[in-house]
């Protein structure tokens, strides 16, 4: 026999590890005064829509340009992954504004930039772009803003929790 009994989210939350609680975090709380919910929002969302802007210069850039980078061999296919990746990120931060989703929107930004500058200063599988190639350095830029924009906002998505858990500890 089965009952349909609601179970009170202090039960369901106690039976997850408090990491997952953590992870699942969803801006804005209750704990919060108002503006710091609109701040959070804010952040997230600034973090959200720079997320999709680099997803749309990827996608531009591989399909839209006079010699676009899907001509590019193992560059192309990159690109092409980096701008649906980008955009199906940036609206997951912007839809569920959940902690996990936000990192994931750092992790991606950070790693953007990290391959941008590794393909201008070295290189990549055979090929080196240039600093003066259209929109390299405001992507560059943009994309650094919306990592250090997402980092905020975590931390101050994760901090009451990470706050709270340390003093239960003294």
């Amino acid at each position: 026999m089965s009952s349909n009994v609601d179970v009170p989210s202090k039960a369901v939350s106690a039976a997850r590890p408090w990491w997952l609680d953590l992870l699942l975090t969803r801006a804005p709380g209750s704990w919060r005064s108002g503006l710091a919910r609109v701040g959070i929002m804010v952040l997230v969302f600034g973090g959200a829509v720079l997320a999709l802007y680099s997803g749309y210069v990827h996608l531009y850039l591989w399909g839209r340009q006079s010699y676009p980078y899907s001509a590019i061999p193992t560059i192309g296919p990159l690109f092409l992954v980096q701008g649906i990746a980008a955009l199906l990120i940036g609206l997951l931060v912007g839809i569920t504004r959940r902690l996990y989703a936000v990192l994931l929107g750092a992790g991606l930004m950070v790693v953007s930039v990290a391959a941008l500058v590794i393909d201008v200063e070295v290189g990549m599988f055979g090929f080196q772009d240039s600093w003066a190639a259209p929109y390299v350095t405001s992507t560059l830029y943009w994309e650094i803003v919306g990592a250090v924009v997402l980092l905020i906002a975590a931390g101050a998505l994760a901090w009451p929790a990470v706050a709270a858990r340390s003093w239960r500890g003294r």
